[in-house]
């Protein structure tokens, strides 16, 4: 099998909506889902597969217990860690097939550990005040297309 194009990890996500729009672009880009655990919701509940319409089957999707088995599985790609604490534009890195972006939850965010372990790799979407934030399926979207960009430009077919 094919390594995915991208793996998008949502660590510890809260809102099946938001995973729903996600596993969306993760099926347009041929990019693997990973969600670490805690999850807030069932896997099989209705908002989730009613916002992933009926791509959810196409879906590849797995789910990890931890951070640790994240970092086991991902092992030699490279990771990047999205955060508005990060002092990176997600836009001025070079992203690779099989890259991982890493989300955190909706409300928290990724662990602050996790930022201040890699602050090389840790990357932010610019946005302007009074905006705090961007929806997790809005960044997911963003940070993906712009690595797909960049992987197409590269390896034109």
């Amino acid at each position: 099998m094919q390594q995915p194009l991208l793996h998008i990890v949502l660590h510890s996500p809260e809102i099946p909506q938001n995973t729903g729009n996600i596993g969306r672009t993760c099926v347009a880009l041929s990019a693997k889902l990973w969600l670490i655990q805690p999850i807030g919701f069932q896997l099989d509940e209705k908002r989730l597969l009613r916002a992933g319409l009926d791509y959810w089957q196409h879906l590849d999707i797995e789910v990890l217990p931890s951070w640790n088995d994240a970092l086991d599985t991902f092992a030699g790609n490279n990771i990047w860690y999205f955060s508005k604490r990060a002092n990176k534009t997600y836009s001025k890195v070079s992203y690779h097939r099989g890259d991982v972006l890493v989300f955190g939850s909706e409300t928290q965010g990724l662990p602050p550990s996790l930022i201040d372990d890699n602050p090389e790799r840790a990357l932010y979407i610019p946005i302007r005040p009074p905006v705090r934030s961007l929806n997790l399926s809005n960044a997911v979207a963003i940070a993906a297309y712009e690595a797909n960009r960049q992987i197409d430009t590269a390896n034109p077919s």
